[in-house]
């Protein structure tokens, strides 16, 4: 017993002998000039940092400001498509009943003020439609702040789900807004060219070979008040040939009655003949 004692009491008086000495040792490190220099180079290179960082976010501020100031003084580019004063007939373009359908996804709008970078915003924001990849992400946030919305639908330019940015008037729905713009793009692309119309005129307006066509984009609710129905017939049958392109494929039989009609899922195909008179008058 005596001999385990004088085992162990070296090893523990080194050990006091530590924890004595260790308030000196720690004392030494913090007043050591190496360390003392490595916490000022620390504290002086995170205050540069500190202070570059605050320079371009005011700096970028100040540019935001400017582009925003720009883009409201800024005149809005002419356009050949023809917005004439507000439809009178709200029910005419109503809000469709298909609007919740999976090919069709929303997105909330940002606050302009919620980003602030240096930014380049190119796009009118008068236009109402556009395709999303098509313009920048400063861009798509502007429109979003615009009051802008983002929706997934199937483009009749190359048959692929496409999301869009659109703004619909008030009385609109944004399917006959994207349908209206749409149909009109695929029939420019196509040397066909078009008129819109907001009126009591048809939505498309255009000529082949002479003769007026023209498309009415409907979401159904005309039925509620058959008087409109009988004259929005009057003003088509003004035309050499007219169609309704029906947004509700439920009520396309019930169009039919009143004239040619088609759902949008078919509208592809009726414009491809039109195309291809296109092509045949040109030979």
């Amino acid at each position: 017993m005596i001999a385990f004692s004088f085992i162990i009491v070296e090893p523990l008086q080194e050990i006091e002998k530590g924890i004595q000495e260790f308030p000196s040792r720690l004392l030494f490190f913090i007043i050591d000039p190496i360390f003392i220099i490595f916490i000022i180079i620390l504290f002086s290179v995170g205050l540069i940092f500190l202070i570059i960082f605050k320079y371009k976010l005011h700096r970028e501020y100040k540019r935001v400001e400017i582009t925003k100031k720009e883009i409201k003084e800024s005149p809005s580019p002419k356009t050949r498509k023809i917005y004439s004063e507000e439809n009178e007939d709200e029910e005419i373009n109503g809000k469709d009943p298909e609007e919740d359908i999976e090919d069709e996804e929303s997105c909330e709008s940002l606050p302009l003020e919620n980003y602030q970078r240096s930014v380049n915003i190119k796009v009118n924001s008068n236009k109402r439609y556009f395709h999303k990849k098509d313009i920048s992400k400063d861009e798509v946030k502007f429109l979003l702040a615009e009051g802008y919305q983002i929706k997934k639908y199937k483009n009749l330019l190359n048959c692929r789900m496409e999301n869009f940015l659109l703004q619909p008037r008030h009385n609109e729905s944004l399917t006959h807004l994207f349908l209206t713009h749409n149909i009109s793009e695929f029939l420019e692309k196509e040397g066909i060219e078009t008129e819109l119309f907001t009126t009591k005129k048809p939505d498309i307006v255009f000529e082949i070979r002479g003769k007026g066509f023209a498309i009415e984009i409907e979401t159904g609710s005309i039925f509620s008040k058959i008087s409109r129905m009988k004259e929005k017939l009057e003003v088509l049958k003004s035309y050499d040939k007219w169609f309704f392109v029906v947004t509700d494929r439920n009520k396309v039989k019930k169009y039919k009655k009143y004239g040619d009609a088609v759902g949008k899922r078919y509208v592809k195909s009726r414009l491809d003949k039109f195309v291809k008179l296109v092509k045949k008058s040109q030979k």
